[in-house]
């Protein structure tokens, strides 16, 4: 296993998978000459890689369709540019999370501040401490039920903001078959 490694001044090391699908070690640069480290942090990537290969690879963007909802639409439906194709995927998202958002706000008894499409790469979703909403772009190219859960995931955080039983068990309420969908989101590799 070939594995590309990075030495930074950071105090712990960690393994990442880059775009490309190739393993990437970081480590810290005080550990440079620790072999036995080496051997067991590339040990560590490799199973991080062994998972990553298992997952759902979706090509959400080809020359001549892009995901939308899960469904193949031809590029030419949409906005010519990359630019301005970005803007009309984040407002399609909006325009689809934000009625799912308040029916799901009101049925919990919290209002949110504001609802946020941006593109991030570590997370679907997330609810700040001031009620702000923020949702993934990428999200626009999954099927509607996986959006539907993380809307119901973070409208469940406007009322409690960490994952404890009790958290779970509100997001239940509203989405029962939440445990199907978060492990079928966990599977989504999008490129």
């Amino acid at each position: 296993m070939q594995a590309e490694i990075i030495y930074k001044p950071i105090r712990h090391g960690y393994a990442k998978i880059t775009k490309e699908g190739n393993l990437q070690l970081c480590i810290p640069s005080r550990l440079r000459d620790n072999e036995k480290f080496k051997k067991q942090f590339l040990e560590k990537g490799e199973k991080l890689l062994i998972r990553y290969n298992k997952k759902n690879h979706i090509q959400s963007v080809t020359d001549e369709y892009i995901l939308l909802f899960g469904e193949q639409v031809p590029l030419q439906d949409l906005a010519p540019t990359a630019q301005k194709r970005t803007a009309e995927l984040k407002q399609i998202l909006y325009d689809y999370a934000k009625p799912i958002l308040d029916e799901y706000s009101q049925k919990i008894s919290i209002n949110y501040k504001e609802l946020k499409i941006r593109k991030v790469t570590a997370k679907w979703g997330s609810c700040t401490s001031d009620q702000r909403i923020m949702l993934n772009t990428n999200l626009v190219h999954l099927p509607t039920r996986l959006i539907i859960y993380v809307i119901i995931h973070e409208a469940c955080h406007l009322k409690i903001k960490n994952h404890s039983p009790r958290f779970r068990k509100l997001v239940e309420i509203y989405c029962p078959n939440y445990k199907i969908l978060r492990k079928e989101l966990r599977n989504y590799v999008l490129k």
